[in-house]
């Protein structure tokens, strides 16, 4: 049986995903600005978190009420 932290638990894997999808996005995305190049398999790496947040937001009841974060 899941103890009672579990559900803050899901949600703060929720956000770490997601955070961590939207830094490697900027990244990319400061990379390019600056000229430099991206080691391949970083942009497939970044979809992939994006996929698993999506994931988990789909499995993850919301924290409060009805909707997402």
């Amino acid at each position: 049986m899941p103890d009672d932290r579990t559900p803050a638990r899901r949600n703060a894997l929720l956000v770490d995903v997601t955070q961590a999808a939207a830094e490697v996005s900027r990244l990319v995305h400061e990379a390019h600005d600056l000229h430099l190049p991206v080691e391949p398999g970083v942009r497939p790496g970044r979809d992939a978190l994006v996929r698993w947040a999506v994931l988990l937001e789909d499995v993850i009841p919301p924290a409060h009420g009805l909707g997402s974060m």
